[in-house]
């Protein structure tokens, strides 16, 4: 999995200027370059050993981390790390924490086969919890013979010159506005099967221009553009 702050803490890129600006307030326009990046995946029945982390969590993982780094050499300001404060903040805190990877797809079956089945998105840890509607859709004849998969993706967004993952948009409710809208465009334009919701109407607030990533084996859903 991709740990978003690994730039920063390989010293290869500055850290983004809203963790040192305070009060930044992001303002969406379907403008912002956008890509979803496929960084996890599973066969559908293990979908409970996965790391789900809600993105409530991960921004306050995130800006804990932040906090303590900051402490400890004296401001984020200015973006780059030099060697000194980048061995103190992996001494001191060890690695950054995971992001959320929020949206995720479902497909049956392998290989040039493969298609998708569903789209959706989780807010919180608790989603597969109790079972899925979509997992149950699966046990129809069509799916039976099928392998299944499930896919845990997060959105990326170029903005004033700065990569930016969807965690760090501020504040919290634009980042969920945002995944919802995501989530919306998907459905729409990829109109999968086991979707019930969001496919006869574009419900996107933001119609951003996605680039699809598959950065785990780069077969599935790889470079699509919506």
């Amino acid at each position: 999995m991709f740990n978003p702050l690994k730039g920063w803490l390989d010293r290869r890129q500055p850290i983004p200027e809203r963790f040192y600006t305070p009060g930044h307030i992001d303002v969406p326009t379907p403008d912002w370059s956008c890509w979803i990046s496929i960084e996890e995946c599973e066969p559908l029945h293990l979908v409970m050993s996965m790391q789900w982390l809600s993105l409530k969590d991960a921004r306050a993982n995130t800006q804990s981390y932040l906090d303590s780094a900051s402490e400890l050499i004296r401001g984020l300001e200015g973006g780059w790390l030099d060697r000194w404060e980048q061995e103190e903040i992996l001494t001191e805190l060890g690695e950054a924490p995971l992001p959320s990877l929020p949206i995720y797809l479902i497909s049956c079956g392998d290989g040039d086969d493969e298609e998708l089945v569903y789209v959706g998105k989780t807010k919180n840890t608790s989603r597969f919890n109790g079972g899925h509607s979509a997992a149950l859709k699966l046990h129809a004849p069509e799916y039976q013979s099928k392998s299944k998969h499930i896919y845990r993706c997060t959105a990326w967004f170029y903005i004033d010159n700065e990569y930016i993952s969807l965690d760090w948009i501020q504040p919290e409710q634009v980042a969920l506005d945002i995944l919802d809208s995501i989530e919306s465009q998907l459905i729409y334009w990829l109109q999968p099967p086991l979707n019930t919701h969001k496919k006869k109407r574009n419900l996107a607030r933001w119609e951003f221009y996605i680039h699809m990533q598959n950065l785990i084996c780069g077969g599935f859903m790889n470079d699509k553009f919506i």
